[in-house]
This record gives structure tokens, sequence and C-alpha cells, in this order.
């Protein structure tokens, strides 16, 4: 099925435009009007580039499905009213996709799977829970849960760094322009004064005419490659193993990471346990989402503990030098205790979630001053590397 780049217009005259994944040209006028858009005109379109499925765009497609599916509507039926929904042409697809399979005898969960980018493991084996224990509702709402959790890190993650990384660009900006515009502007008056000009004045006016030559772009072009270089090598192999242990051994950001793991690790295990997966699957799971070789290997440690016969709290207390803090291992050892484990790793999860939120606040407290303090201390150094020559020669004069 194609897409169609669309033109239509709203109930109130406002012009509409976007691009819908359609059957034929009639489905999308079908699509259209019950957005309350009249088609004016379509054009088939390729997708030469494709947006990714976001998370949140996942989370509102399960969100929209749990509705649904509550309100007693059947699973086919949700699928296609989902996908006649969704703003995103690539999603539409997968959903058209999925709609298509289930009408045809396929599983919900078997679907996805085969989708292979709207859902992860760990979503894919809570439907298939839901579907043999039949309590898909209550797997969805656990499923829409573990999303919201995960979109809310993330999004207090950009909004802590946006602050700092807008600071760092308007610095950048402010640089290029001294050295570019300002400083160039000066040469000939200090060329000619009868004093001799100050050694900062000078290596200030050489990194101005460095910045403004082609050896410049020459090494700007050389470190882009290289960053590409060196991103290619780190996705595989040995190069991923050392710079995931790098990363987790970076002051604050290690912490940061490692905490972040312990949340969503603990949120997913606890979630798959409550849809009814044996611990050592639900652990195999959360493994295979995990992207980090170093934390991912102490996963595999804790798994092959349990399939060895240990308990999940002394198995993770044999890692506690690493990864877990003693108050956790006697949280989840009395979780297990009292038959309460899915809600004592729930608990947990929040614990370390709330840490992470404190230390994203402090390190958004803490950037934005440095970065400010640094601009300032930069601002008054070209002051005085760039008008104390000028004050120098007025004195003479």
């Amino acid at each position: 099925m194609p897409y169609y780049r669309w033109r239509g217009v709203d109930l109130i005259g406002r012009n509409k435009r976007g691009t819908l994944f359609a059957r034929s040209a009639e489905h999308l006028d079908e699509l259209l009007l019950k957005r309350q858009v009249a088609l004016l005109s379509c054009k088939q379109q390729r997708q030469w580039v494709k947006r990714p499925i976001g998370l949140l765009h996942r989370l509102q497609l399960f969100q929209q499905l749990t509705t649904l599916i509550d309100a007693g509507i059947v699973i086919p039926d949700a699928l296609l009213i989902v996908a006649n929904q969704t703003e995103h042409p690539q999603l539409q697809e997968k959903m058209h996709q999925v709609a298509q399979m289930v009408i045809a005898g396929v599983s919900l969960s078997d679907a996805l799977a085969q989708t292979g980018t709207i859902a992860s493991p760990i979503i894919i084996q809570l439907i298939k829970a839901g579907e043999e224990s039949g309590t898909l509702p209550s797997s969805l709402d656990a499923i829409c849960a573990h999303l919201a959790a995960t979109q809310d890190f993330y999004q207090r993650l950009r909004s802590a760094l946006l602050l700092p990384a807008i600071t760092l660009l308007f610095f950048f900006v402010i640089i290029m322009i001294i050295f570019t515009v300002i400083m160039p502007r000066f040469v000939d008056i200090f060329a000619s004064m009868q004093t001799e000009v100050p050694p900062l004045t000078q290596s200030l006016l050489a990194i101005s005419a460095f910045v403004q030559s082609a050896a410049m772009g020459l090494i700007i072009a050389i470190g882009a490659l290289c960053i590409v270089v060196l991103w290619r090598i780190t996705r595989k192999g040995k190069a991923r193993k050392l710079l995931d242990a790098l990363l987790l051994k970076l002051p604050f950001v290690g912490s940061i990471l490692q905490q972040r793991f312990l949340s969503y690790a603990m949120r997913a295990i606890a979630v798959l346990l409550e849809g009814g997966m044996p611990l050592s699957q639900a652990l195999t799971i959360v493994r295979q989402s995990v992207q980090n070789h170093i934390l991912k290997h102490n996963l595999q440690a804790i798994e092959h503990d349990i399939i060895s016969g240990s308990s999940l709290s002394a198995a993770m207390a044999q890692h506690a030098e690493n990864l877990f803090s003693p108050d956790t291992i006697a949280m989840i050892e009395v979780g297990q205790e009292s038959g309460r484990l899915p809600l004592l790793l729930q608990r947990a999860s929040d614990t370390y979630h709330v840490r992470v939120m404190q230390r994203l606040a402090w390190l958004t407290m803490l950037l934005q001053p440095t970065v400010m303090i640094i601009l300032g201390m930069l601002v008054a150094l070209l002051i005085f590397a760039v008008y104390g020559p000028i004050f120098n020669m007025s004195r003479i004069f």
C-alpha cells in the first residue's frame, strides 16, 4: 500500500496537509473524513527517508489500544482503528500489517514480533502472557505503565540537558563571531601601533587568523571523519565493550547510567513476573533488551546463578560490589520470603528512578552556571586582550 501526500481543509476552513499511508485514494478520503478533513488533492509519494518510530509514538499506540480493548472492541477492529488514527506514516503502515495478520489468524504477539520495530521483546512477551492467561487488558496496562515510566525518564533527561546545550551553542556562536568578525577589525589598528602588542593579544590574533584559514576547515573535516569512524568502530566488538566500560566509569554520568539501568531492569522484571513469566525467562528477556555489554554480563551472571538453583537476592549479593546496593538486596529478599517479589521489585525500581531524577536535577544546576561562568571569563579575557593595548596607546598619545 502506498503513501499519499495530501492537501485538505477542515470544518472551519483551515488548510491541512500531510503524509498518510492508505490502500487507495478512496481509503485516504475515508481516513481524512474521520478526522473531519475534506480531501482536496493527493499524490502518491515514495518515502525515501523514513521517520523513526519513537517511544512516545509507541506509548500513544498502546494507550489507544488498551482503551479500545477495555471498551469491548475486538482486537482486529481495535488495531484498524488505531492504525487509521495515528499521524505517523510508518507506524500506520506497520499497524495495518499487524491488523491484516491478526485478521488472518495470527496472534497479536506473533504479529508484533514479525514487524520488528513497534514492540520490544519485553512488550511481546507481556502480550503473549496476557493472551495465554486471558488477561490481555491487564498486560496492556502494564505495558503502558512501563513505557510511560521510560518516556518520563527520557523527557526529564532532555529537559535537563536542553538549557546547557543551548548555552553551549550560544557560547560557540559567540566565539566564532569574535574570532572571525571582531578580532580581524583590530589587526590594522594593532599593526599601526608604535608599541609592542602584549603576548595575550598576539595569541588571540594568531587564533583568529587560524580560525579563518583553510587549515581550520581541514581540521573540522578530519575531526568529523574521525568521529564517524569511531562511532562505527564502537558499534560492536571489543571497542563497544570498552566504550560501555568507560561510560560506566565516568564521574557522575556513570552513576546515572547505572541507576537508570537498575530502575529499568527491575521494573521490566516486575512487569514480566506479574504476567506469569518465570524469573529466569524474565531475566533472559530483560538481558536481551539491555545495550550496555557490562550490565548485560552482570544480568547473565545472575541468570546463570538462578538457573543453578540460587535465589534472586543471593545471586544479586554476589554482584553487590559493582551493581546492587545492600538495601536493594534486602528488599528483594523480603519480597521472596513474603511472596511479593514483583511489588518489591517495583518499589526498588521507583527508588532508583527517584535517585536518577535527583542526579539529573543536580546536573542541571551544576552545568548551567558552570557554562555561564566559563563564557563570562572568556569574554572578560577577550576584552582585556583587545582593549588593553588600545588603552595603553591612548596613554602614550
